[in-house]
């Protein structure tokens, strides 16, 4: 005949129990692993021979307008109007920032800043695929410039 627990004992071992399935729920029963029995395949981004500079502001110039036209050289790509999902490494859109907020995504090499108080700021452009994502490595560039009344 089974012998029975006291309570306290039964309940340590309900509680043990439940975290030894839980446990062995969680390894993917593949002999403890930590990662998911299934895994989702990530798609490679494609590269782009892209080189892009930004003309105006230079890197540490300081500018008397609030509103400051920024300038690119785009070299190796073009600029394209539409979005697909079909991309290549040499059509692509112009995403740019300025203090880390995105600012436009547009398909010209020049663009109008929005108003700017004085100060430091930062603009970041960066040449992103046809779906606006980035291309792998990413083809990006930043000028840091100063505004002045």
């Amino acid at each position: 005949m089974a012998q029975r627990l006291p309570r306290t004992r039964r309940a340590r071992a309900a509680v043990l129990l439940a975290a030894a399935l839980g446990l062995a729920a969680c390894s993917g029963g593949d002999g403890g692993s930590a990662e998911p029995a299934a895994t989702t395949a990530v798609a490679t981004r494609p590269s782009s021979p892209a080189k892009l500079t930004i003309e105006t502001p230079r890197n540490g110039q300081t500018v008397h307008q609030a509103r400051t036209e920024v300038r690119l050289e785009l070299v190796g790509a073009k600029i394209v109007n539409q979005t697909t999902t079909r991309i290549q490494g040499n059509e692509g859109h112009i995403h740019l920032l300025v203090d880390g907020k995105l600012v436009t995504m547009n398909y010209g090499l020049r663009q109008r800043l929005p108003q700017l108080p004085p100060g430091q700021h930062v603009v970041q452009v960066e040449f992103v695929a046809a779906d606006h994502a980035p291309f792998e490595p990413r083809v990006l560039t930043q000028a840091a410039f100063q505004v002045t009344q």
